[in-house]
């Protein structure tokens, strides 16, 4: 028996169908535009130039641009305490600078940030224009990667993060192979 659109259960049917999907279109379509943004490599020892000169990129790996007007990258400490502007192309990056455009020579900054990271570790939490929380890093007992020496970046992979290849990281590109761990050799 075919169901009418005067039918009960047709209209019951529909009206769940219809919830269904604002309730997915209100709670998780936002997050899931959102969650395309991460941090994605960390400066936070600086250059070979300068330990003032920290650097933060995000990245965005969906297939739209991303507005990050009103976003915010903020340590739990308050410092750094970044509001964002500007666009984020789609699968590009956006290479925030500490205190001037000079911290990646040759490399322009989308957008100037104050605040020092601690060299110890952070809380980052990147938050977009509704507040929602779209990454987090929670490296406060210390960076899991990258070397204050070498000034070598904390760069993310798909299970973690690493040490970059290279002194100064992959600003403005994809992320490197990672450090080569060299293995203490035993002698007998």
């Amino acid at each position: 028996q075919r169901r009418t659109e005067e039918d009960p259960l047709f209209v019951i049917m529909k009206t769940k169908i219809i919830l269904f999907f604002a309730l997915f279109l209100l709670f998780v379509a936002p997050w899931t535009v959102g969650a395309a943004v991460v941090i994605n490599e960390i400066a936070w020892m600086g250059t070979t130039d300068s330990a003032n000169d920290e650097w933060i990129e995000l990245y965005n790996n969906s297939t739209e641009a991303v507005d990050l007007t009103d976003w915010i990258l903020e340590a739990t400490d308050g410092q750094p305490l970044i509001n964002l502007s500007g666009i984020i192309s789609a699968n590009g990056y956006f290479l925030l600078e500490r205190t001037d455009d000079s911290s990646v020579p040759g490399i322009p900054a989308d957008q100037i940030y104050s605040g020092a990271l601690g060299n110890s570790g952070e809380y980052l939490k990147l938050k977009d224009n509704a507040g929602n929380i779209v990454d987090d890093l929670n490296f406060i007992s210390g960076w899991p990667a990258g070397d204050n020496v070498t000034k070598q970046t904390m760069e993310k992979t798909a299970t973690g993060w690493q040490t970059s290849l290279n002194p100064g990281g992959t600003p403005r590109a994809q992320n490197s192979s990672g450090a080569i761990e060299e293995s203490e050799s035993t002698t007998e």
